[in-house]
């Protein structure tokens, strides 16, 4: 099983490649039930041809793949075998969606993952699984409409006249306190095999009512052309509500119905995501009443640092806080809680002004002090060093110092005056805080601290980048290439080089941006740059995963050499 699902994750990367779509209306939509917590759809025509325009063709990929293990011809042939004789449609949409579910106590959960594709020959495909070592022996039933065979515990492939569909069931148990036996107990799980085939089941009986399909925000999705296609849905988390240790008043109400659909494209030099998000009308009501300011760019200016690594600014309206606790009729029940410290919700979320800044830098390994070394691993094991400044600018000063003096009182912070600093259990964590009746700040040093605070420094951001942030409620950029660079290593028996070497080479850097509520939806738009800007990003992608691909390959053979010789493959092996 465990080799026909390594094939079948090949063979899914091959499909993202080589599928293509000419009809934009989603039927399997009415495969997949309306409470699916994510959708993931590839639309991979126009895939298809830029890695066509990029020279790139399924055989070269191929042989890249085998690249360093050319002696595996078995493996080869075997995903050759499921290209070419499985009756696999391979030019078909792929669906993936993932299902949350509620178990029948609070110590258990479900997971349920399904990917969907095409067929063009169902007896072939019968064919091709009864040719499977792992699968030749399992039974292929037939149920109305459709066929299944349960691969594992929890693992089955079902299809019909059209589709294929492989579901992996996972049913998480916590172990509970046995006071009598005075240890922890799993509780049963029930029989997976059922349980999943029942999964399965609803899948090809759903009513159109009941799916994706009758759900326009998803269908419309399809109306706009683009690489590929994702839909996240709350629906999918009504059923743990029960399960929660306490119910809270009008929960359910702000769950449900909150979705977001996204698309993605691979354009010449960079990945680009546009994401819209529909809150329900209880949440909408609330962005209308309490608007998000745009973000504080000052507040990340001064930050003394040449070598940024990344940073995230958000804004928002704290009274929205309160908001939301007077419309989930908590409020009162929150207050009582807190009576006993004197403070109340309010001092809590009228303390900040609404603006957050993150920001990092200067992320390196340094080789311990010699006097730090306790023993022979910590004498090459490097620590990660890096600069940081988390600012929270102060909003009502009056329900901060209430707020500060408490954790004072506490012992979380010390007081001297109107300065507040880290108690010892933060400092022994290597935290340094310190508020005033401005900021609260938490930083990576003191020096670090002050540096920010003198306001003298000028951080050294793209002025492109910043421009982009103008009027947004949220913004977030990650340097990646610098990222990787900072923490690569000279280690020439890394498993994963090539990989990490492919990688600094293939991206720049990520920014984010999210606008703010326009009544109905907000927008948000996520973009990944690369290197090379006049290739397509799906070209530049492809040797990274290639490479990527290439390195498991040859670290999953040393492991299988080192199960068969525990001290290490004999020289002589190597040589021949």
């Amino acid at each position: 099983m465990k080799l026909l699902v390594r094939y079948a994750v090949a063979a899914v990367l091959l499909v993202a490649v080589l599928s293509s779509c000419k009809n934009r209306t989603p039927q399997q939509a009415k495969l997949i039930p309306k409470t699916a917590a994510v959708v993931l759809v590839l639309d991979a025509k126009a895939m298809q041809d830029k890695l066509q325009k990029g020279g790139l063709s399924v055989d070269s990929l191929f042989e890249n793949f085998f690249r360093r293990d050319k002696d595996d011809s078995a493996h080869k042939a075997k995903i050759n075998d499921l290209r070419n004789n499985a009756g696999i449609n391979w030019n078909s949409q792929l669906y993936f969606f993932v299902s949350n579910k509620p178990g029948k106590s609070a110590q258990e959960s479900i997971n349920v993952f399904n990917v969907m594709g095409s067929l063009n020959d169902p007896s072939k495909f019968e064919a091709f699984l009864k040719k499977q070592d792992d699968l030749k022996n399992k039974e292929i039933k037939k149920e109305n409409g459709y066929s299944y065979l349960l691969a594992d515990d929890g693992v089955v492939l079902s299809w019909n006249d059209r589709y294929l569909m492989a579901t992996i069931y996972n049913q998480n148990t916590r172990p509970v306190y046995d006071s009598v036996s005075g240890s922890f107990k799993k509780p049963e799980t029930g029989n997976i095999a059922e349980n999943a085939k029942a999964e399965v089941n609803s899948y090809y009986t759903l009513k159109e009512e009941e799916s994706l399909a009758s759900l326009p925000l998803f269908t419309d999705l399809f109306k706009e052309k683009a690489d590929g296609y994702a839909f996240t849905s709350s629906n999918s988390y009504l059923g743990m509500l029960s399960m929660m240790p306490f119910q809270l008043p009008k929960l359910e109400d702000f769950v449900k119905d909150n979705y977001s659909a996204s698309t993605l494209n691979f354009e010449d030099g960079k990945i680009l995501a546009k994401t819209t998000s529909y809150p329900n009308e209880l949440l909408a009501a609330l962005c209308k009443q309490f608007p998000s300011p745009a973000v504080n760019l000052s507040l990340i200016d001064h930050f003394p640092s040449q070598h940024i690594n990344g940073f995230l600014l958000f804004a928002f309206n704290p009274d929205i806080i309160g908001g939301l606790l007077k419309q989930m009729e908590v409020e009162g029940m929150a207050n009582n809680l807190l009576q006993k410290s004197g403070i109340t919700t309010e001092d809590f979320y009228k303390a900040m002004k609404g603006d957050v800044a993150i920001v990092l830098s200067d992320i390196g390994l340094k080789q311990p002090e010699p006097q730090n070394k306790t023993d022979e691993l910590s004498m090459v094991r490097s620590k990660p060093t890096y600069k940081m400044i988390v600012n929270i600018p102060v909003g009502n000063q009056a329900n901060f110092f209430k707020l500060m003096d408490q954790a004072a009182q506490s012992g979380v912070v010390t007081k001297q005056g109107n300065i507040y600093k880290g108690g010892g259990l933060l400092s022994a964590f290597g935290i340094y805080i310190q508020g005033d009746a401005k900021n609260l700040i938490l930083a990576s040093d003191s020096l670090t601290y002050v540096q920010y605070m003198a306001g003298t420094s000028k951080a050294v951001i793209d002025p492109e980048i910043t421009s982009r942030f103008k009027d947004k409620t949220s913004c977030f950029y990650f340097d990646i290439a610098r990222t990787i660079g900072d923490l690569s290593t000279n280690d020439s028996s890394s498993n994963y080089r090539q990989s990490m070497n492919t990688a600094k080479a293939t991206f720049k850097d990520v920014v984010v941006t999210a606008g703010p509520f326009n009544g109905k939806s907000s927008n948000a738009v996520f973009e990944v740059r690369l290197q090379n800007e006049k290739q397509n990003s799906l070209v530049t992608l492809t040797s990274l995963l290639t490479d990527v691909a290439v390195d498991m390959r040859a670290q999953a053979k040393k492991e299988r050499a080192l199960e068969i010789f525990p001290g290490g493959v004999p020289a002589i092996i190597h040589t021949n």
